[in-house]
């Protein structure tokens, strides 16, 4: 299969722009449904960053690998979280997407939501009963990475579930 520069084929770009019948067309014609390009990217990691929820469906329904990691270890769902796109959540949750999968750096979906703010992925994760305690490499949970990037929403949502206010990082620093 032909690529570009950045190693994407053309399922990968269709499946980027949402194009649902082009995805179809290629899937048919034998398109490498785990191709990955030079970040690590496959198609159904590029549909859930564009937040297209028909081409993940459809990439999902043609046996997409749900825990397919880029070069910086993040899974489909640990993308969906971190780029806010609710229904994407859902749908890799519901089709059994790893909840507490890690990327390179020990971050877990909802620590990376947490980071980036995204209150509403984040409670999805948490009804579905992520660990709010899960720590990164560094020992950061998901209420000290929402302190250190000013969320203040998350924060409180994190709070409210029981987060603990005192939790220390592995070089001792707290959210206060």
């Amino acid at each position: 299969e032909a690529k570009n520069n950045e190693g994407d084929r053309a399922l990968l770009r269709a499946a980027s722009g949402g194009y649902k019948d082009t995805v179809t067309l290629l899937l048919d014609r034998g398109a490498d449904l785990e191709a990955k390009n030079n970040e690590g990217a496959t198609a159904l990691v590029a549909a859930v960053q564009r937040g297209h929820k028909d081409a993940v469906e459809q990439l999902l329904d043609r046996g997409a690998d749900l825990e397919a990691r880029s070069t910086r270890g993040w899974t489909a769902l640990i993308l969906a979280a971190v780029s806010g796109h609710e229904e994407a959540v859902t749908l890799l949750l519901d089709r059994g997407a790893d909840l507490e999968g890690r990327d390179n750096n020990g971050n877990t979906a909802l620590i990376l939501a947490a980071f980036s703010g995204h209150v509403e992925a984040m409670a999805l994760l948490l009804d579905r009963g992520a660990d709010q305690k899960a720590k990164s490499i560094g020992g950061l949970s998901a209420f000290l990475w929402a302190a250190y990037s000013g969320k203040v929403e998350a924060m409180a949502l994190l709070l409210a579930c029981g987060a603990d206010l005192e939790a220390k990082s592995n070089n001792g620093n707290t959210a206060l």
